[in-house]
Parts: C-alpha cells; sequence; structure tokens
C-alpha cells in the first residue's frame, strides 16, 4: 500500500509541473517542464521497482 502511495505522489506532482508551466508561465517553459517531470517518472519507477523488490 506504501507503493501506491508513493505513485500517486508522483502523479500528482507531474500534473502539478503542467498545471503550473500552463497557467502561471504560458507555455514558454515547456521544455523544463517535461525533463521534470521525466525526472519525476523515473523517480516514482525506481521507487516502484524498489518496493517491489523488497516484497519478493
Amino acid at each position: 500500500m506504501k507503493y501506491i502511495k508513493g505513485l500517486y505522489v508522483s502523479l500528482v506532482l507531474m500534473m502539478l509541473v503542467n498545471l503550473v508551466d500552463t497557467t502561471i508561465f504560458d507555455n514558454e517553459y515547456s521544455g523544463i517542464a517535461m525533463f521534470v517531470c521525466l525526472g519525476i517518472f523515473l523517480i516514482g519507477t525506481a521507487f516502484f521497482i524498489n518496493t517491489r523488490q523488497l516484497k519478493k
């Protein structure tokens, strides 16, 4: 259950980055926002893989 909360937090962070880029910065920094979202996705994936291996 703990890893599901971690994945949900990473999803919320990714959506927050996209929302801030769209509303506040008017898509001027969309490349940087995409790079940040990619980093959050990779961290969330590593977190998920780590917890799946700990369960076994």
